[in-house]
């Protein structure tokens, strides 16, 4: 085979690789679907919270520290129980902390992720407080435009409602934004 025919095929092959790509273009649709909805830093759901104590479900690390047990309920924040007594351990409180996933705590301060944020939390007394946040640490700019995963119908991000720091699965009503 010489040189022009092998020139040929070569041109006829990519010329028909390229002609049967089309863009791939998704196709929304009316109605409501599941997808993801951002969270925005001012969303109340972010907030730092005491509750009342609640059986734990999905315990991720736990502390022992002093004579208190801190258990990360995975997602959700951290339950506060008193150990002095082992035996009859007592559910003090529960701190919401939306997006928990880890903690550490050192000299009274709970570091714990709060969605994007590391919250700095004391357990000094018998309450809390959170004495520092720094924000954005956990998310990367790609995180902030568009939802987890792939082929996936979310609302967009509107600017004027503040950062993003996360998504949540929600049903949207038409949507107009789609991530392949």
């Amino acid at each position: 085979m010489n040189l022009t025919k092998i020139l040929f095929w070569i041109t006829l092959i990519t010329c028909a690789v390229f002609s049967s790509c089309e863009p791939y273009v998704p196709v929304f649709p009316d109605g409501a679907v599941e997808g993801f909805r951002p969270i925005y830093e001012n969303d109340e759901s972010f907030l730092i919270t005491k509750e009342s104590g609640r059986a734990i479900s999905r315990s991720g690390k736990i502390y022992y520290y002093g004579d208190l047990l801190l258990v990360n309920e995975v997602g959700q924040g951290i339950h506060v129980v008193d150990n002095a007594d082992p035996k009859n351990p007592e559910n003090l409180y529960f701190i919401s902390v939306p997006g928990n996933t880890d903690m550490a705590i050192r000299n009274n301060l709970i570091y714990a992720n709060n969605m994007s944020d590391l919250a700095v939390i004391d357990v000094s007394g018998d309450d809390f407080s959170v004495v520092q946040r720094l924000e954005g640490l956990f998310i990367e700019d790609e995180q902030q435009r568009y939802p987890p995963g792939e082929d996936v119908y979310f609302e967009c991000v509107d600017e004027t409602q503040g950062r993003v720091i996360g998504w949540r699965t929600a049903i949207i009503d038409s949507p107009e934004c789609y991530k392949r």
